[in-house]
């Protein structure tokens, strides 16, 4: 296993250089949600007779050892390509002693703003990457063969950036690690060259987020509402243009009540060179309101995805 990694970490190198001295992201292993529900390992809960599937990692961790030789083995893949890993279990047990606050907050006039357990994951665990696998045994006779996949989803904005799958030649008798070696040797290379092109864009574009603005029903006052400089809206629009790294500035959505910018791009870190996510970017904009007399609370979903309600704290 190491030669094979160690080959295919050389082959890394012209990425690297690439990067120069920006850090690499964080990448976090979890199963896919289709090896969850085939595993048993899916919950379906019915939310106003909408149905929501949920995986349930924890239960997966507990039950299945494959999962966590799976898991190890590709996180020590990814740590030899020098990426730094998050630890599944280690955040599901933090989540698990986390406040019930930063899963559901609620306004003083009793407004909910929820976060679905994949976005209270990625906000906990930080994880740039979240790296979705999944396998199947292939059983045929006394042979063998695994059929194994890896999808890397962005948790700022949990788009696809990277995909690949691979089957093992049918054998007899040979243990999982040895196949999932097999497996994922013949399909590393197309997968990194589609992560390389996920982070080219990224550092020359930003980072993708979205940001959402409302007005609460009690607030007195809306998007159109005249202010000393501009209209509200439009001075909001100002501030995302003015801000925003690259990508969509002018909003997908757009009315009295409510602005939605889908797309924006924010820079990858400050000046000082700290990392900036969502929430840290939308900061100023915050204190901008502020000093225009709008009070205003501020809610996360994830890393990528922050909503700004105007009208109260």
């Amino acid at each position: 296993m190491r030669k094979i990694l160690f080959v295919i970490l050389m082959s890394l190198l012209p990425a690297f250089h690439v990067f120069g001295q920006t850090a690499l992201p964080s990448i976090m292993v979890i199963p896919s949600d289709t090896w969850c529900n085939e595993n048993g390992y899916m919950n379906v809960i019915e939310n106003n007779g909408v149905k929501m599937y949920q995986a349930d990692y924890r239960g997966a961790l507990v039950d299945s050892p494959d999962l966590k030789i799976v898991i190890t083995f590709v996180n020590n893949m990814m740590t030899e390509f020098g990426y730094r890993t998050v630890d599944l279990e280690a955040t599901l047990k933090a989540i698990e002693t986390d406040n019930a606050l930063n899963s559901v907050t609620f306004s003083s006039t009793g407004d909910g703003f929820a976060e679905t357990p994949r976005e209270q994951m990625s906000r906990v665990a930080k994880a740039d990457l979240l790296l979705e696998v999944g396998w199947t045994m292939n059983e045929v006779g006394p042979k063998k063969s695994l059929t194994f996949s890896m999808r890397a989803l962005d948790s700022y904005t949990q788009k696809e950036v990277a995909s690949a799958s691979g089957t093992t030649s049918p054998t007899i008798a040979v243990e999982l690690p040895v196949l999932l070696e097999e497996a994922v040797s013949s399909y590393a290379y197309d997968f990194r060259s589609q992560l390389r092109a996920f982070f080219d864009e990224m550092l020359q574009y930003g980072r993708e987020m979205t940001l959402e603005v409302r007005v609460w029903d009690n607030a007195g006052f809306n998007l159109e509402s005249d202010m000393e400089e501009d209209m509200l809206g439009y001075m909001i629009e100002d501030w995302v243009y003015e801000n925003a790294a690259g990508g969509a500035k002018t909003p997908a959505t757009a009315s009295e009540n409510v602005l939605v910018f889908s797309g924006v791009r924010m820079p990858n870190v400050t000046p000082e060179g700290r990392q900036v996510d969502a929430r840290y970017w939308t900061r100023s904009l915050v204190r901008m309101l502020r000093d225009n007399g709008i009070d205003s609370k501020l809610y996360t979903k994830g890393l990528g995805n922050v909503m700004i309600v105007l009208g109260q704290k």
